[in-house]
């Protein structure tokens, strides 16, 4: 598991180290104080071999079309727009060495008139005088194996990637965004591939403690060739998951992402979004139950003084050690720092009715 994490001129974050992170980790702060750019840096860190791993978080943020230019595609994951700065992502795992990742641009000259559309699909429209020099250059190093480098290009079918001693993450992340919901058709086939392993007891056990009327789910392909998952609730014929509410669709592909990622982790902006606050303290069992079963470890963002004290409700005394709210705070230095709470101090401040958000 990531025990530390050290950021540095990624997005709106200026230096950021936070150290003590456990198996669910959920951070909280004012607007912009850099909560989901967290969630960002630690993805990209493992989307290491993505051509699209850029477009893929400009998606999140609800971006759909990007022009094809250095300063759309490349500045705004520079602090300030800064693409002078040097970008450092250092992570270090239990057990483990440090791993860094920087990312540095390579100042030269583009060109485009091209549009990327959303949901990684390019639409290589250029014009005849189109051509890129410039590019990403992004070094990992761990002290260990020998240094990774990626450079990041725009040329004439949209964006490329040159790879040297480029090698997998030895673990999987996954990121589910509060702005776009997780298609329908992506979390049935990780439900038949859950059902292909003899896994979908555990979705149904957990989904019954928010909908107990719930007796099957069962993926159905459409003739568009795209699937479906409907549920049983006893009212004659299965229907969509989707009709029984928002709220039971999120808990969902938090569940499907947390179980088909074993030993990975799970990335989640604005966790109680979608989900009434009255099953918010099941919903918090449920995840750290489940995250302890597969071993994933999470980091989650809230706005939420409810979703805080749902936590304190809602987690076992078993798994109480396993619980991190950090508070994120810019600082007169124009950095940021990360305020911990365990689960003990945290309910000290929710009973006394102490501003932690």
């Amino acid at each position: 598991m990531i025990s530390e994490l050290k950021i540095n001129n990624f997005k709106g974050l200026t230096k950021l180290n936070i150290q003590n992170f456990s198996r669910i980790n959920l951070f909280g702060g004012k607007n912009n104080a850099g909560k989901t750019t967290i969630l960002e840096a630690l993805f990209l860190f493992y989307d290491r071999l993505n051509p699209n791993m850029l477009i893929r978080q400009y998606n999140w943020r609800g971006m759909n079309e990007i022009p094809l230019k250095t300063e759309s595609l490349f500045a705004p994951i520079f602090n300030s727009f800064n693409l002078d700065k040097e970008i450092k992502i250092e992570i270090t795992e239990k057990g483990k060495s440090p791993e860094k990742m920087l990312i540095k641009y390579i100042n030269d000259f583009s060109k485009s008139t091209a549009i990327i559309q959303g949901n990684d699909n390019i639409n290589n429209n250029f014009d005849d005088n189109f051509f890129s020099s410039s590019y990403l250059d992004i070094i990992f190093k761990n002290g260990k194996n020998p240094k990774q480098e990626l450079k990041i290009m725009i040329n004439q079918n949209g964006l490329s990637l040159n790879v040297e001693n480029g090698r997998p993450s030895e673990k999987q992340a996954r990121f589910l965004s509060a702005k776009n919901n997780t298609h329908p058709n992506e979390n049935a086939i990780l439900y038949g591939e859950l059902d292909i392993n003899g896994d979908t007891e555990v979705v149904l056990n957990f989904l019954r403690m928010i909908e107990p009327r719930l007796k099957s789910l069962t993926s159905i392909t459409l003739s568009n060739n795209m699937s479906l998952l409907y549920g049983d609730i006893g009212v004659g014929k299965k229907i969509p998951i989707n009709y029984m509410g928002d709220g039971i669709g999120r808990v969902l592909t938090i569940l499907l992402s947390i179980i088909s990622n074993k030993n990975g982790l799970v990335l989640i902006d604005e966790i109680d979004n979608g989900i009434h606050y009255t099953i918010i303290p099941k919903v918090w069992d449920i995840i750290s139950e489940v995250a302890e079963k597969y071993n994933c470890q999470i980091f989650a963002t809230t706005h939420s003084y409810e979703c805080l004290a749902s936590a304190i409700d809602g987690i076992s005394p078993d798994r109480h050690d396993e619980f991190r709210y950090i508070r994120v705070e810019n600082t007169e230095e124009n950095n940021q720092i990360g305020k911990i709470f365990t689960y003990e101090t945290l309910e000290v401040a929710i009973s006394n009715g102490w501003e932690v958000r």
